[in-house]
């Protein structure tokens, strides 16, 4: 009986080898064997614990490089320092939320053209490139990279096998995978391998129905030649949670000077991939950075380098996440769950947030120069681009933050919406940033939001009260005491309500708006207008408005809060930083483009980073949308001051 099944084995053996197929734990791929060199390949070789690329030997050294972080006009400059320090690879994640940000409608141009950035690196600096294609991400993008529009869907727990989550997301794999598919490796392209999900082990649902939808889903999308990963924290209960049958399991971990926790590190990736490679798919020469943090605990160059070196000596891949961030234009940003992330994504990476090259990129580069078995040496060392400091302008009040809900895009009313009660920015059908909420009341006294999110800001006839915060760090407030009242008369109860960026861990159902009823001594306001700011403004419009009326008329002694308008003169465009210092809490928009939100009085980011491309030779119009006073920037009646300088600051006190 043993004889003849050992004949059997051996004969379907032959029929599978002579069909061309070679079978592994981690997929099928069409070649007639482990090794062959005449068909364009990347699978793991499990006899020797080890990648092959196209039939040979191969590990990577990468970087984590957000294209959507980027000006498009930057890529072959950042790609080019990438490769500079002796990289062979890159690594980015694709956001479902900016690539599908209105439902159904998908947008792959421009800035968010990822098949060319990963072909640029390619052809241009021969850099494969490692995806993350989620649909999670984390990132810390606004909800993990999730569209805020599956909130409208009724979804009982994001990210597990909820019949409505899994849906949305063959919809949207349906529309990904085929643009990715001609990238593959077995294409010709540069996309080695692709990762499904993120830290799946480090979410609480642990849905292993869930991993093995993503899996097979991918595959019947990209064919099952390709190869799967995941990627989860060093704990034997996260990988537990976040690996699947068939689907190769990577860790993360940070630099560390102990030789021997990082062997323990992958000695528990190895009990999950016995026959497999060691990777450290986030390696942290850096961190990320809330509003309002007050110190940062990085790692030195030499424990990076120290780390570094260990890793290699082992033999494993490893990607350094971020080696440069960029920034969280606009209102991208997510938050944590003490705080938002600020709009900048330096990440104190060894690239900077404009480009620069830093003393950690230099000791890297110099590490890698000194390996003499490292086949991709680095190339010269880039210079930096040129910074500007054009100086103080001055900025004119145009009108008050009140009117923000009829003076939107192109100065015509926004997404206004009459209720009973207040909505949400989910059931307004508006994405980010702002919503206006106005009702009349006859009386003050003590108004109370049992649930909103983010923070309230609160005016009475045009005048700032207070800001209620659902939560940021350990305060909470959700009732502020309203005097001021005018007899006898209705009064405008206004407030601006701001998402500040959706969690992106742990991934919870972050809905954002006035959530309750809204209580003034105890009884709920009836009848509600609520308007979408759309953001930016037409600032044509608002610089006419501010040439044509003198500033002085404009401004009020105790008003500093509103739309505020200037004009910034430029010679010859470079990279500068919007100081924001003296400033109380909003948003920039330079030349029509979102930059961002500041926040000086929490910090530590006190500047937003204003790109050259986005300049121009001559009059450049910038906006202010301060929404809780410019104590400092606004001393006297006749002028609030914005100033451009040549470096970042932050300040972490």
């Amino acid at each position: 009986m043993e004889l003849w099944k050992s004949c059997i084995f051996l004969f379907l053996n032959f029929c599978i080898q002579s069909e061309g197929i070679v079978r592994t734990s981690y997929g099928n791929w069409n070649i007639p064997k482990i090794g062959d060199r005449n068909i364009p390949s990347f699978l793991i070789d499990e006899s020797k614990n080890q990648f092959l690329l196209d039939g040979l030997p191969f590990r990577y050294i990468s970087g984590s490089i957000h294209y959507f972080r980027i000006p498009r006009d930057r890529w072959d400059e950042r790609l080019g320092k990438v490769r500079a320090l002796g990289f062979n690879a890159i690594q980015y994640y694709i956001p479902w939320n900016m690539h599908e940000l209105e439902e159904g409608n998908h947008d792959f141009s421009g800035l968010l053209d990822f098949a060319e950035f990963s072909m640029m690196a390619f052809h241009k600096y021969g850099l494969w490139t490692i995806l993350r294609v989620g649909p999670y991400i984390c990132g810390e993008l606004e909800n993990g990279g999730l569209p805020w529009w599956l909130l409208n869907k009724n979804v009982t727990k994001q990210r597990s096998s909820d019949r409505v989550f899994t849906r949305e997301v063959e919809n949207w794999f349906e529309i990904l995978l085929p643009r990715v598919k001609p990238l593959l490796r077995k294409n010709g392209g540069p996309v080695l391998m692709l990762q499904i999900e993120n830290e799946y082990g480090s979410y609480d649902a642990c849905d292993q129905q869930y991993l093995r939808f993503l899996r097979d889903l991918t595959r019947s999308l990209v064919g099952d030649d390709v190869l799967l990963f995941t990627t989860d924290g060093s704990a034997e209960s996260l990988l537990k949670c976040g690996t699947v049958e068939g689907v190769f399991p990577t860790v993360d971990f940070g630099p560390t000077d102990d030789a021997k926790e990082i062997e323990n590190n992958f000695k528990l990736q190895r009990k999950f991939a016995p026959n497999g490679p060691l990777v450290n798919s986030e390696y942290y020469p850096g961190w990320l950075v809330l509003w309002g943090q007050k110190k940062q605990n990085l790692p030195s160059p030499q424990t990076i380098i120290n780390g570094s070196q260990t890793m290699y000596s082992l033999g494993a891949s490893f990607n350094y996440y971020m080696i440069h961030g960029g920034t969280n234009f606009g209102f991208w940003n997510g938050a944590e769950t003490e705080a938002p992330c600020i709009t900048s994504y330096d990440y104190d990476a060894p690239i900077s947030e404009s480009g620069d090259v830093t003393t950690k990129y230099l000791e890297i580069r110099k590490w890698i120069k000194g390996l003499t078995d490292w086949p991709t040496p680095p190339l010269d060392v880039p210079g930096n681009s040129p910074k500007g400091r054009f100086g103080k302008i001055k900025m004119r009040l145009v009108h008050s933050v009140e009117k923000l809900k009829t003076l939107t895009s192109l100065g015509d009313p926004g997404d206004c919406v009459e209720t009973d009660k207040p909505i949400s920015f989910e059931t307004l059908k508006h994405p980010l940033g702002l919503v206006a909420y106005q009702a009349k009341i006859n009386s003050c006294g003590n108004l109370t939001i049992p649930s909103f999110g983010d923070f309230v800001h609160v005016y009475l006839n045009g005048k700032y009260i207070d800001t209620l915060t659902r939560r940021y760090y350990n305060l909470t407030r959700n009732s502020v005491i309203i005097e001021g009242c005018l007899e006898n008369e209705e009064n405008r109860l206004f407030m601006l309500v701001e998402n500040q960026g959706r969690k992106t861990f742990e991934t919870i159902n972050d809905r954002k708006g006035i959530l309750s009823d809204v209580f003034m001594n105890g009884q709920a306001i009836q009848f509600w207008t609520q308007c979408g700011i759309k953001l930016p403004l037409q600032e044509d419009f608002y610089f006419r408005k501010a040439m044509r009326n003198n500033y002085r008329k404009n401004v009020k002694s105790n008003q500093k809060q509103g739309v505020f308008i200037g004009i910034l003169s430029v010679d010859a465009p470079t990279d500068t930083w919007l100081d924001t210092t003296g400033w109380g809490k909003g948003i920039a928009i330079v030349n029509g483009r979102n930059f961002g939100r500041y926040w000086p009085t929490k910090g530590p980011q006190m500047t937003l980073y204003i790109p050259a491309e986005f300049l121009k030779i001559g009059e450049n119009s910038v906006m202010m949308v301060e929404l809780e006073g410019a104590e400092e920037a606004c001393t006297s009646t006749s002028s609030c001051i914005a100033d451009f300088i040549d470096h970042p600051v932050f300040d972490f006190q």
